[in-house]
């Protein structure tokens, strides 16, 4: 009877290891995702805010030159962390900052009327 509840004790441990290690694997690959995900769209709202930016009159590239800066200077910042590995775990907040500013620069454009920028 000692024996059989050995056995048993030790199955579920096993099983209660092997699921922690399967959590542990799959938001692992979460995790991956949508932070890929994130930097695929905050990449095209850049783009898009770049276009805008450019698009723009010289008046009123002057009222939104600041957060265009400010998105491209996020956006480097993001790749950069990205490049050494992200230690620090800022790329995510370096791309949502990004995403945040190039916002800025679409809703500048669009209060002037510019096509581009909506």
């Amino acid at each position: 009877m000692v024996n059989l509840t050995a056995k048993i004790s030790k199955k579920n441990y096993l099983r209660k290891r092997l699921a922690i290690f399967l959590i542990i694997i799959f938001s692992f690959f979460y995790i991956s995702s949508s932070k890929a995900n994130m930097k695929n769209e905050t990449y095209n709202l850049v783009l898009k805010a770049q276009k805008c930016y450019f698009s723009l009159p010289s008046y009123a590239q002057e009222g939104a030159i600041d957060s265009w800066i400010d998105t491209k200077k996020y956006w480097n910042d993001a790749v950069k962390e990205e490049n050494i590995g992200d230690p620090r775990n800022l790329a995510g907040a370096f791309y949502r900052n990004a995403g945040a500013y190039a916002g800025v620069v679409l809703q500048i454009g669009s209060a002037y009327g510019n096509k581009n920028c909506k």
